[in-house]
């Protein structure tokens, strides 16, 4: 019996397109192995430690601020807030250039961006140009985080990818931590200029070792790619791909309930943390600045641990939940909570940022599913959710204070209260809308080394 030389050559075909797969997943599994895949992690995530720096200080320097500038709480709300302003509609463009162009190419120009922001911030009295120098950092600050991640996703394995977002935020409170009670110090000492001033030359050397040291995205990640459908000929349109995702009841979910559930860290860690517990607890503002500080910490370590448990699990949605839940209770126990002492005020804010963490498992979930040509996208949407919320509950926190207080009085405890209050509600909104988003498990990959 002879064969059919057209069957011949479809099984060398499909055996020629098996040998193909093989080899492609085995350069992906040798290239996510040793430490060139954590170098690269830290070299980004240093952009992110420096973006969180630089949107962290005006927190810590509000008085001085807003003494050069002569404005009140509601018009440097309004100031602070521009950074979300331009963070949050960048993100959707920022998501397509990673996928497009991958990390070298975007993030690189965006820490000039930055650096450039705290230039024109640390040169001016007018509140006005300060919301241009907020908004300057907040147009590169959009990169940072999603940059970190989608190099993540490209350089670790599938089992690492539950625990990189806490480590990323890990990174990022460093920089926080540096913008509280360091900066404080150093103000004191040299002024509130200088610091900044310092900034933007770190901003360059960052921008420079992010271009000289970051590889241009890998081929092998481009053929994985193919797998899942992209045509670098014919990659599917912005505009289309915005629908689908405005179709996915899902991600709306997943959005809502990360940006309501990132409120202790957009909201009070960001910007009015140190006003808050000076004015509400009666703390000095060292103290209060150390005391934001935890919440930033706690963030840190709740991601990595939420994260790491999820990997380990195989489940993300019963953390996620667990998490809103334990977070808004800790905000109404912070609420009511007004002469405590000191320890106890320390041990709220450190639960606080532990149970707020979980919020990064909403960008593990979102990576679970999505296809590899549009994750960043998925991704960015995601983050603009998050990141936009605050354009508005910053300068509302800071109106809501000021009811009832004559210009440039301070308010009293229960007037502080209302505006601490609108992120409490929010908070127990995002809630009850993580009970309606959908569980997922880490992404299965076969890595098959070819012989």
């Amino acid at each position: 019996m002879t064969s059919n030389p057209g069957e011949s050559r479809s099984i060398q075909s499909q055996s020629s397109a098996q040998q193909r797969i093989s080899n492609l997943h085995g350069q992906a599994q040798r290239a996510r192995r040793g430490w060139r895949p954590w170098i690269l992690f830290l070299v980004c995530s240093l952009f992110y430690f420096y973006e969180f720096f630089a949107r962290v200080a005006p927190g810590v320097l509000q008085p001085e601020l807003m003494r050069v500038t002569g404005s009140s709480q509601g018009e440097f709300g309004l100031a602070m807030g521009m950074y979300f302003l331009a963070y949050a509609p960048s993100q959707l463009l920022v998501g397509r250039l990673l996928d497009r162009f991958g990390v070298r190419a975007v993030v690189a120009p965006a820490a000039l961006v930055v650096a450039l922001g705290c230039l024109l911030f640390a040169s001016t009295n007018n509140v006005v140009v300060l919301g241009l120098g907020r908004l300057m950092q907040g147009l590169g600050s959009s990169v940072a985080y999603l940059g970190v991640i989608y190099l993540a996703m490209i350089w670790f394995p599938p089992k690492r990818h539950g625990m990189v977002p806490g480590l990323t935020v890990a990174m990022g409170t460093l920089g926080a931590s540096f913008a509280q009670y360091p900066l404080l110090i150093l103000t004191k000492s040299w002024g509130w200029r200088v610091p900044l001033l310092v900034c933007t030359g770190a901003g360059l050397v960052i921008a420079l070792m992010l271009w000289k040291l970051l590889p241009k995205r890998p081929n092998w990640f481009v053929e994985l790619m193919r797998e899942d459908g992209f045509d670098p000929k014919s990659p599917q349109p912005l505009a289309s791909l915005i629908k689908e995702i405005m179709r996915d009841r899902n991600i709306w979910c997943l959005s809502l309930a990360a940006a309501g559930l990132y409120l202790p860290i957009s909201v009070i860690g960001d910007l009015w943390g140190v006003t808050f517990l000076h004015i509400h607890s009666g703390l000095s503002t060292g103290l209060s600045s150390l005391l934001t500080t935890l919440i930033f910490i706690g963030f840190a370590a709740g991601g990595i641990a939420t994260g790491h448990l999820s990997d380990h699990l195989k489940r993300r949605k019963i953390l996620f939940v667990t998490g809103a839940i334990l977070s808004s209770v800790i905000a109404v126990a912070i609420a009511l909570t007004n002469s405590a002492p000191l320890w106890w005020n320390a041990m709220l804010m450190i639960a606080l940022g532990l149970t707020t963490g979980s919020q990064l498992l909403a960008f593990v979930m979102t990576a679970d599913v999505a296809k590899r040509h549009n994750r960043a996208v998925k991704l960015a949407f995601v983050n603009f959710v998050v990141m936009v919320l605050p354009v508005f509950i910053q300068p509302a926190v800071g109106f809501l204070a000021q009811i009832g207080v004559a210009k440039g009085l301070v308010p009293s405890p229960g007037q502080e209260l209302q505006g601490y209050g609108l992120v409490v509600v929010l908070m127990f909104i995002s809630t009850g809308l993580s009970l309606c988003v959908k569980d997922t498990k880490p992404r299965k990959e076969k890595f098959v080394i070819a012989h």
